[in-house]
């Protein structure tokens, strides 16, 4: 888990009018409140006991912070736990907070941090109400930030501000370190800090916590167990540098007219990205024609795709246009193209060199100028090795390759792909919007995804057809990515293939038997769904 992987609606929850943060109850303050609450805390206690106050009561939220994160995910690095705390504050309003790359010697014990507040809160309630002070006023901050960092590292961890926007500085900024790094001059700070065992409090809270979830997820499960169905359909998303290259090529791509080879693993994505390239190409308004390699062969494939005389062949009683010369000016996106016979990748490489068809049964050529966009599960390079594939057509149609990697290998993607994916199935299902619960988060990160983005799009969907409620909790993922290895028992996990049958039947189901509407919401043609239904 990364701190960028945490999404506010992911850690806020809502029931029966109790707003949950972190498996917490939270309640809403208005910051003029707040304001009020800290000058009446001025006018009755005084400046010393309010700080000591309104300090503890930062270091306790910290701490209950930093408990929730470990509790719940299982984080890359020491590091990436503490940008959480960062990432939380700014999601619950404290600031814009910044922090800088901290200087940890664990062997040693000895840390230094340095943390920055933009627009602090606590600040802003001082000028309100105080006006500019000399002296910082970011105690809450303080507090939080200590407790925070004092619980990621198991050390006293202490933050002393030094800049601080409510003397008038630019912005808020504060140091923290531990005890014997600070030396004597902690000691002025130190009774600020000191309370009845918060710590004690933290540790006796999270049993409870841990108690009462497991009370409410043996209470799901049963809820739970007398659903079961499977779905799938989604649309790739990501933040990693590789699929950030991915986009690049994919702009890059898009307005020229030469071919495009997409290379990746079964499930990656590819004709999505095809479909994205085409989306954001000059022929974007003639629709993308698409042709299976591995589902059509010999002559029914060539017939697609260049089109026949009537009387070439048995059964062709008139002639026929084919996808390359029908779709002149715009794309056909031929996936599988590994699966082509040797003829039929000469007659691909005619087409690209010379923007020339030959129909079957005929001699003479005709004029195209169409894109094609190929696609290949299978290492082309090695095919031309072996003499199974043409060298010309490789390196013609990889002038502009783009390949995507494995979900395993890149799995910051997984998180957003899951996302996207969400959004995009409750909006075809007609279901009302749902999120993954935080506790999903770490199930789904840890999984190898054998059948990439397209098997996590069924295992979403799966999610959100069963989920019924607004939140998809981890009861409703197969139990082969809850259990602890990395891969699916083989002897009770279903077969990609079984899962997309009962996707498939599970959506004719939502729309009634209506199988052009099936075949929009599945996104395949409605002949490929007359297809795929024999089989089910």
């Amino acid at each position: 888990m990364r701190a960028s992987d945490l999404k506010l609606n992911e850690l806020v929850g809502f029931s029966k009018g109790q707003l949950m943060f972190l498996d917490r109850r939270l309640l809403v303050n208005d910051l003029r409140a707040v304001s009020q609450f800290i000058k009446d805390l001025l006018d009755m206690v005084g400046i010393e006991q309010a700080r000591r106050i309104l300090t503890r009561y930062g270091y306790f939220w910290g701490q209950a912070d930093a408990q929730a994160m470990k509790r719940l995910f299982k984080w890359d690095s020491l590091e990436e736990l503490l940008k959480a705390g960062i990432r939380l504050q700014s999601m619950q309003g404290i600031g814009k907070v910044v922090g800088t790359a901290p200087l940890m010697d664990n062997e040693n014990g000895r840390y230094r941090f340095e943390v920055i507040w933009h627009n602090s809160g606590a600040a802003e309630c001082f000028i309100d109400e105080i006006g500019i002070t000399d002296h910082p006023v970011c105690w809450i901050n303080i507090g939080y930030s200590s407790g925070y960092v004092s619980c990621c590292v198991d050390k006293p961890i202490y933050f002393i501000e030094r800049d601080c926007k409510g003397k008038g500085d630019d912005h808020c900024i504060a140091i923290g370190a531990d005890v014997d790094t600070w030396g004597t001059e902690l000691e002025a700070y130190l009774p600020y800090f000191q309370s009845d065992d918060i710590q004690g409090k933290i540790e006796r809270l999270t049993a409870e916590l841990m108690q009462k979830n497991a009370e409410l997820e043996g209470q799901r499960k049963q809820s739970s167990d007398r659903h079961r169905s499977y779905g799938g359909a989604g649309a790739p998303a990501g933040c990693s540098e590789s699929y950030k290259r991915i986009i690049e090529r994919v702009t890059q791509a898009a307005p020229l007219t030469s071919p495009v080879l997409i290379t990746g693993e079964p499930g990656v994505g590819k004709h999505y990205i095809a479909r994205m390239i085409h989306r954001l190409s000059p022929s974007a308004s003639v629709p993308l024609k698409v042709v299976n390699c591995g589902v059509l062969s010999g002559t029914l494939l060539d017939s697609e795709l260049f089109g026949h005389a009537a009387g070439a062949f048995p059964g062709a009683d008139k002639e026929k246009e084919g996808l390359l010369e029908v779709n002149n000016g715009s794309t056909v996106f031929i996936d599988e193209i590994e699966h082509l016979s040797p003829a039929t990748q000469l007659k691909i490489l005619r087409v690209i060199e010379s923007d020339e068809v030959v129909r079957l049964g005929e001699n003479a050529p005709r004029q195209t100028n169409v894109r094609i966009i190929a696609a290949s599960e299978t290492d082309l390079a090695e095919l031309v090795r072996q003499g199974k594939f043409r060298s010309e057509l490789y390196y013609r149609l990889g002038t502009m390759e783009i390949n995507i990697p494995p979900l395993r290998n890149r799995r910051e993607d997984i998180l957003p792909v899951a996302r996207a994916i969400l959004k995009d199935q409750c909006g075809k299902l007609n279901l009302h919007s749902k999120r993954l619960d935080v506790t999903c988060l770490d199930y789904l990160l840890d999984y190898d995804w054998p059948g990439n983005a397209r098997e996590l799009e069924y295992v979403i969907t799966r999610a959100a057809l069963l989920a019924k409620k607004g939140v998809i909790t981890p009861e409703y993922l197969p139990e082969y990515i809850l259990g602890t290895n990395s891969q699916p028992d083989l002897a009770k996990c279903q077969t990609l293939a079984q899962v997309e049958q009962e996707h498939i039947r599970s959506v004719m189901r939502s729309v009634r038997g209506n199988k052009t509407r099936a075949a929009e919401m599945l996104g395949i043609g409605l002949t490929t769904l007359w297809r795929k239904l024999k089989n089910t």
